[in-house]
């Protein structure tokens, strides 16, 4: 396949939002991660409650810039909604124009209830209507082959505070507390890998949920 596509567009998106495609020489990718950790639990006549947060010092909920690389894609700022018993963060939007670039988002996790908090396990779920975290869909002439190849070079890291940066499900962590109003760092990578394979048109992909567990039991 050759390189030179012109203004060929590959739209990349996620689970519950619209494909945007953009014109950008060689290729597009846009994509939406949603984060929903099952995060509270509320034992009789006390709290465990763990929220997202955009700031290190307090729980705030502020849009979440992302950093790019290169700084010329474009990328949108993730919102966080601590509402009800499951905190979530969403909007996590990337859009790649060749492979090596890559979109991070940082934001927090604060402990505000009254136990210790312990993270067991980041699962990654499977999209709406598929068996896989990662669906990817061709559209118009693309040749679907080409679509899965390059399909496989995408991909959504999660790192949590000094846990090592995971792309799929993780469980059975041990050992990793978060003490009462204490707080730890989480970092979710959108990339497109460095010599990534290319498709011949547009096509879309579709990520699934990241489920951050965190629990009173080590």
């Amino acid at each position: 396949m050759e390189k030179d596509r012109g203004s060929k567009v590959i739209a990349v998106v996620a689970l519950c939002v619209a494909v945007v495609g953009v014109t950008l020489g060689f290729a597009a990718f846009s994509t939406t991660l949603n984060i929903k950790p099952s995060a509270s639990v509320s034992p009789t006549g006390s709290t465990f409650n763990v929220d997202f947060s955009s700031s290190d010092s307090a729980v705030e909920t502020n849009l979440v810039t992302p950093v790019k690389d290169p700084d010329s894609i474009t990328a949108g700022n993730a919102t966080i909604n601590n509402a009800g018993s499951n905190p979530e963060i969403s909007g996590l939007t990337a859009t790649f124009t060749e492979p090596g670039q890559s979109v991070t988002y940082t934001f927090y996790v604060h402990n505000i209830g009254e136990y210790d908090a312990f993270l067991k396990s980041i699962t990654y779920n499977n999209t709406t209507d598929g068996s896989t975290f990662r669906t990817c869909t061709a559209n118009g002439g693309t040749t679907d082959s080409l679509v899965q190849t390059a399909c496989d070079d995408i991909t959504v890291s999660v790192k949590v505070g000094s846990e090592e940066a995971v792309t799929e499900t993780t469980s059975g962590i041990t050992g990793h507390s978060l003490a009462i109003d204490a707080h730890e760092t989480v970092e979710v990578k959108i990339e497109y890998a460095s010599g990534g394979d290319r498709a011949d048109g547009d096509f879309s992909v579709e990520f699934g949920d990241i489920a951050l567990l965190y629990s009173t039991v080590d």
